[in-house]
């Protein structure tokens, strides 16, 4: 008589992994074990109506694909294997200590999201024993875990405002929902319920064996755990690229406050033409910037100010020539940026998976969140699912 909880996952990793913890924070409150999906990496799957979305799960598979992960590098693909390489699936283990989470929450790994699956391994039938709770926008509620909330349902984001009790009810084996993304969609109001949020959080803490042999290696040539300034600069695609400028200029702010440096006078960047790192570059606001490498800023660490180390996590392209960092790197002569550890992430380039596809690409953004972590003081950037998991997660418990 086993009850459970089930949701469909969507969009980037970070965005699966805040559905994953309010999915936990759900199933808890309804007394449910939690269905959970295997995480999705390659590129997103966006938002979509229940039937929608859950075709286009259903759809992603390699099931009857194995041969072609055995072609030989350069041989032709043949149709069926054109996007074999461009995505995969891990277990969330992989990334987190679930058995932890599992000693509070109980949940199962669902590697299949079609009923046949529930079928056969949970003995339910898909015609009575399964609930579905539709959503008709992105957005659609908010689950309220208190009846007595005084809390405003936010109305700019959410349709309307959905309390537990109507949840509770439901007598179904599988309680099924759509999409359960975005920060705060399950609210963790009552004390018991904030104290298991807490404790997911404290939880879900990066650490699969590469990704804390690399960013270790890293944070150590650096100086060591809480010896550097962490900033995380998000400038590259959709709505972080506008405000970029604005951004960097507020984390400059953060860095003057900090440190206690006096900003150049009246400085003004280069144009990217020829703010360059090479002597080409020539004089700029009537002094060649100062570059130091790694070692000559451990030596100057006592100095502090202009010399205070500081690691820039970005997707932006080649920082060091990016006319946007560029008022950084003029101001502070010890940044570095994953670019400068290249040496230090031979064993992630080279990690695979079960089906042969190559991790490391989604692997290196997560060992530049670690290594910004362990910095004594985190920047991020606003609204950013990245900068916030660092900042609220990360950075305390490092």
């Amino acid at each position: 008589n086993e009850r459970y909880l089930a949701y469909l996952p969507h969009s980037g990793f970070h965005n699966q992994r805040i559905t994953l913890e309010n999915a936990l924070l759900l199933a808890n409150y309804l007394n449910r074990t939690l269905l959970v999906p295997p995480v999705f990496l390659g590129p997103a799957t966006e938002w979509r109506e229940f039937d929608i979305l859950l075709r286009r799960i259903l759809l992603q598979t390699k099931r009857g694909l194995d041969h072609c992960g055995r072609i030989g590098k350069g041989d032709p693909l043949p149709a069926e294997c054109l996007n074999y390489y461009s995505w995969t699936t891990v277990e969330w283990d992989f990334f987190y200590d679930m058995e932890k989470i599992n000693e509070v929450q109980p949940w199962k790994y669902r590697p299949d999201h079609s009923f046949a699956w529930m079928e056969a391994n949970l003995g339910i039938d898909r015609n009575k024993d399964v609930h579905i709770v539709y959503d008709q926008a992105h957005y659609d509620y908010q689950i309220y875990d208190n009846p007595n909330s005084t809390y405003p349902l936010d109305k700019n984001r959410y349709l309307r405002k959905l309390e537990l009790k109507e949840l509770s009810d439901r007598t179904e084996r599988v309680l099924h929902m759509g999409s359960l993304f975005a920060t705060g969609r399950v609210r963790a109001e009552l004390p018991e319920h904030k104290a298991f949020q807490d404790y997911l959080r404290r939880s879900m803490i990066l650490s699969t064996p590469v990704l804390t042999k690399t960013s270790n290696a890293i944070v150590d040539k650096l100086g060591g755990l809480g010896t550097f300034v962490g900033l995380h600069l998000r400038v590259g695609d959709g709505m972080f690229v506008l405000p970029a400028p604005e951004n960097i200029e507020n984390m400059f702010k953060s860095l003057v406050n900090i440190t206690g440096i006096t900003p150049i006078p009246n400085y003004q960047a280069l144009p990217a033409s020829t703010a360059g790192d090479s002597a080409a570059a020539g004089d700029r606001n009537n002094n060649r910037p100062e570059r130091l490498d790694v070692a000559q800023c451990r030596a100057r660490k006592s100095e502090g100010g202009r010399y205070t180390t500081i690691y820039i996590a970005t997707d932006g392209v080649y920082p060091r020539r990016n006319i946007l960092f560029r008022k950084l790197f003029d101001h502070f002569p010890c940044i570095f940026t994953l670019d400068d550890f290249s040496d230090l992430l031979d064993e992630l380039k080279d990690k695979k998976n079960y089906d042969g596809v190559g991790l490391s690409k989604d692997l290196i953004p997560m060992v530049d969140a670690v290594v910004s972590a362990k910095g004594s003081h985190f920047f991020g950037t606003p609204k950013s699912t990245f900068s916030t998991y660092v900042s609220k997660q990360l950075h305390p418990a490092f």
